[in-house]
Order: structure tokens, then sequence, then C-alpha cells
């Protein structure tokens, strides 16, 4: 019998209360490897059985279950960036919650939509949720973040309301995505932004300066401004992979310099699976 028919087989044991079964499933799940643990993260949508899952879960997840889990979620298919980065920092954090961002993300988008007056075009509803992630929540950049692996981590950021330009961008890109705005990550050289590429020119935005709007011609002066050509692939969107592998060099960085080798050398490897992924697609 295949992993995946053991497992779903196991969900009809997960609530039950005695010990021994407890046990039974611990093992069967532990033995299941990667796909256990994926499994039992499909389960925490299950409001019956979440509990169940995640007591298991605690006892499974050690940074290198976390790492395969993480590795095996972006080789398998199409990409939701939230549940990415939050697998991603559980490479860090192996007992970071379920959705742990979830709640904290809702509620930026609640408060925005509660400012928006039918009609609003995009780039007014992009201001209004400027306004509430950078004006009223007080999200900003840090100088001192950028050597502290804690400023690519989403948790972190959204304890600390500071980060750096791609982990302000994540929590804009996330919260725009529960609005529907048509808002894409875009990898500028040394200043992440996110970018609105619908009407006759693309509006950036630059989360770290707290959303300040940049035209196309203030984004290449900018490039020129940095000694960098104004390669027009600059001005485009980036891909998921992409955004995920830019976190994880920033990563390497952060890690390398706290002295931190082992981490640094695990979110190098997750570097190289990206961009193997991305080459291929």
């Amino acid at each position: 019998m295949t992993h995946e028919a053991q497992l779903a087989n196991l969900g009809r044991l997960l609530d039950d209360p005695s010990p021994v079964v407890r046990k039974a499933v611990l093992e069967k799940v532990k033995s299941a490897g990667t796909a256990g643990i994926l499994w039992l993260e499909t389960l925490m949508e299950d409001e019956k059985l979440s509990p169940h899952a995640q007591g298991i879960l605690v006892d499974l997840r050690t940074p290198e279950a976390a790492a395969h889990a993480f590795l095996a979620y972006i080789k398998k298919g199409p990409l939701d960036l939230e549940e990415a980065c939050l697998l991603l920092e559980r490479a860090a954090d192996p007992s970071l919650a379920h959705q742990a961002y979830k709640s904290e993300l809702d509620r930026l988008a609640n408060r925005t939509r509660e400012l928006m007056a039918e009609p609003l075009d995009v780039r007014a509803k992009c201001r209004l949720l400027c306004r509430v992630i950078f004006g009223e929540e007080g999200y900003r950049g840090a100088p001192e973040s950028f050597a502290v692996p804690s400023s690519s981590l989403l948790s972190q950021v959204i304890a600390t309301r500071r980060g750096i330009p791609i982990s302000l961008c994540l929590v804009f890109l996330l919260v725009a995505r529960r609005l529907g705005l048509p808002v894409e990550p875009v990898g500028l050289p040394g200043r992440f932004m996110v970018g609105v590429f619908r009407g006759r020119e693309p509006l950036y935005i630059d989360c770290y300066e707290g959303g300040a709007f940049r035209t196309r011609a203030e984004i290449q002066l900018l490039l020129r401004d940095n000694q960098l050509p104004a390669d027009e692939a600059f001005l485009q969107a980036v891909s998921s992979h992409q955004t995920l592998a830019r976190c994880c060099r920033n990563l390497v960085s952060q890690c390398e310099a706290q002295g931190d080798d082992r981490s640094s050398r695990l979110f190098l490897s997750f570097v190289h699976a990206l961009e193997k992924i991305d080459e291929r697609a």
C-alpha cells in the first residue's frame, strides 16, 4: 500500500482519544516522511481534525523535516506565496503555527475594505492600502534590519512592523491579493518593489519608503543613479519562485552576518532548488 493510501486510512483515527492509537498514528505518519507532514498540513483546514493534526505536527516538526517540507512544496506545482513563505520560515522556526500570518493579513484587508467607497480605480485602492499598512499600522523599513534574519521572516515583520524591502512588499502583496488587486512582485536590484501593470503605464510601489508611488521614468533614473542599466527585465514582474529565491539569498547573507553557517548553507540550498525550478518553467 502506498504512503498516500495509508495516510488516507489514518484520517478516521486521528481524533481517537486512545494513547495507543495516537502513538500508532504518529509512527505511521513519521514513516511517511515529508508526505506525512504535508498530509497533516492539509488537515489543518478541517475544523474538526485541526487540533489533532496540530498535536501530531508538534511532535514531528524538526528543522530537517521543515526543510524537506519546503522543498517538497516548491517542487510539486503552482505556489501559494503565503503558504510558501510559511514553510520557508518553518526552516528557521519549526514550531511556527499553521496560518501564522492569516489573522493579521485578514485584519489589514478588512480595514482597507472599510475605507473603500466604490467606484475606485486600482491606483486609489493601492493608495488606501498604503495608508493602512504604512500609515495607520506603522510598517516601515529600518536600515538596521538588513543584517538580521528576522527582518526576512514574515511573523517577525508582522510582530515588529519593521522589515527590509522584500518582506514589506510581501505583506503588501498578500493583503492586496485578499482585496483582488492586480499587484505583482518586481525584483529591482537593491530595492524590491511591487507593481501594477494595467493601463498605459506601470505603477511601482516602494514599500520600503512607506508605499511611495513611482513612475517608470523614476525607476529607470533610480537604476542609473545606482550605476545599473535601465534593463527592461528589471522593470517586469517576477515569479513566485524568483521572489522566494530573493528571500533566501537575503537569508544567506543575514545568517552569514550572524555567524550561523548551518542556516546559511540551508538557505543557499533552497536558492539552488528554486533556481532549477524556475529554469524549467
